[in-house]
């Protein structure tokens, strides 16, 4: 089997493991692969600057996909090479629909998130995505209210009633514009919804870098561990599961790995395949 041109991984849960640490292995295996010719890259769910400290730390040149595919990014400076945010339209009502359920609203732009005050509980969780987030007396009344066109991904973050009656808003609205994501947070019964553009996942980033750099489906591998990774474990021509990943994530995979992201490893075993 011929080698990838372009090896595209997932950070957390993936690559980056308890602390945000990279496994000397695998920042091993990347420089194997790098010196075979295949072309490295990054596909989370992070923003640019969650994401480029690790895409520098293992040497990587090019373009990025974060911000669950809603972003191109250099890896050399950070600088955004492609956008497809939420419409600012959305990001208007989405933002007004959250505090009328009592949500805590985040939005994501590529290099900075921005919250509101009063969500200091879950700062951390969000941080997450990007150590720059700012927090202000209301998103409407701040700066960020003028960037609202570049919202890459809008959180909200409440009780779980709050977040279905948003999640109805926005599909009886919008449902042809965006994705939507719900989920349980922790044990407080907080739960966060996740909104993006219809036109964002790993799957459609991975394919706009493909088109940018010269690359076909069929020559890109990808590794990842969760629900965001399965379009671009559909898309690409192999794609490797990590031993963490739950099964309903895994199937869609071409292979399983056996490495974990606690044990660190599972990077460089899909690139020691790959290699032969």
């Amino acid at each position: 089997m011929s080698l990838p041109r372009l090896l595209a991984l997932d950070l957390d849960g993936t690559l980056l493991g308890p602390g945000d640490r990279i496994a000397p292995e695998d920042h091993q295996a990347i420089g194997r692969a790098m010196r075979a010719g295949i072309t490295v890259t990054i596909a989370t769910g992070r923003i640019t600057t969650g994401a480029l400290p690790t895409a520098q730390a293992c040497g990587m040149r090019g373009p990025m996909v974060v911000a669950d595919g809603a972003v191109l990014a250099d890896t050399v400076d950070g600088m955004p090479l492609s956008q497809h945010p939420l419409h600012a339209a959305v990001v208007t009502g989405l933002t007004q629909a959250m505090g009328s359920h009592a949500l805590q609203p985040f939005w994501f732009l590529h290099d900075e998130i921005h919250g509101e005050h009063g969500s200091e509980a879950v700062a951390g969780y969000v941080r997450t995505w990007s150590p720059r987030l700012s927090l202000h007396a209301t998103l409407r009344h701040s700066a960020a209210w003028e960037r609202r066109h570049e919202v890459a991904v809008a959180i909200g973050v409440g009780l779980r009633e709050g977040v279905e009656r948003t999640a109805q808003w926005l599909q009886e609205l919008h449902r042809d514009s965006v994705n939507v994501a719900s989920f349980p947070l922790d044990r407080e019964n907080r739960w966060a919804m996740l909104v993006r553009d219809r036109q964002s996942d790993k799957a459609q980033g991975l394919a706009r870098l493909c088109l940018r750099e010269g690359f076909k489906a069929s020559e890109v591998a990808v590794v990842g561990d969760w629900i965001n990774d399965v379009p671009m474990f559909q898309w690409a021509g192999r794609s490797f599961a990590m031993g963490n990943s739950p099964d309903e994530v895994a199937k869609h995979a071409t292979e399983r790995l056996t490495k974990t992201a606690k044990t660190g490893g599972g990077v460089a075993e899909a690139i020691g395949r790959l290699l032969g």
